[in-house]
């Protein structure tokens, strides 16, 4: 996997420039927000997690907005290019109705462009009758049928359209739209290449 730089400042290393520029000393700093010095310095270090509300109520207390405080963004791409080896794949299991229902083998992504998601799925349920629903999600969705034939079903779980796409085919999920892939019955596990956007 190609090795993404450094961020140029941690959120921990931008709120102590801050606190530090108004001239507000740790002591202070850390009573306004109820914390302890010692809670400051693993902020200010890095080592802490910060919540969306906590990072607000810094900025509020330092007088500058979370944009200010939020790290560079720095490319992970190499003259263009961003790769992944094998053996760095990340691999998921998707269970749904306590069934393996898929194998997520995760593709090489970017901080470029941070809402693409490119999967290889592997479809393990090999019976459209067992379909189960997501509840749709945020994101457009192009799939490319791979392997096996492909049951899709989407709408009303209660009352869905669907239709089988033989390998070679593709097709696209509009956001919010609740669907299910399965391969046809007996036909055993499919592969298909889903990219959400």
């Amino acid at each position: 996997m190609s090795v993404a730089p450094a961020l140029e400042a941690t959120y921990g290393e931008k709120i102590k420039a801050r606190r530090e520029h108004i001239k507000m000393d740790r002591e202070a700093f850390a009573k306004a927000l109820g914390m302890t010095a010692d809670q400051v310095d693993s902020l200010e270090g890095g080592s802490a997690d910060i919540t969306l509300d906590q990072l607000t109520a810094i900025a509020n207390t330092l007088g500058t907005s979370i944009a200010e405080l939020t790290p560079d963004f720095v490319s992970d791409l190499d003259e263009g290019v961003c790769y992944q080896l094998p053996e760095d794949n990340p691999v998921i299991k998707g269970e749904r109705a306590g069934t393996n229902y898929y194998t997520y083998n995760c593709l090489v992504r970017t901080r470029t462009m941070p809402k693409l998601v490119p999967l290889l799925l592997e479809v393990n349920v090999d019976d459209p009758e067992k379909a189960a629903f997501n509840a749709g999600h945020d994101a457009h969705e192009i799939i490319f049928c791979m392997e096996g034939d492909i049951h899709l079903k989407w709408g009303d779980s209660e009352n869905p359209r669907e239709v089988t796409l033989p390998q070679g085919s593709s097709f696209y999920i509009a956001p919010g739209v609740p669907h299910t892939l399965t391969t046809t019955k007996g036909s055993g596990p499919g592969k298909v290449i889903s990219v959400n956007f």
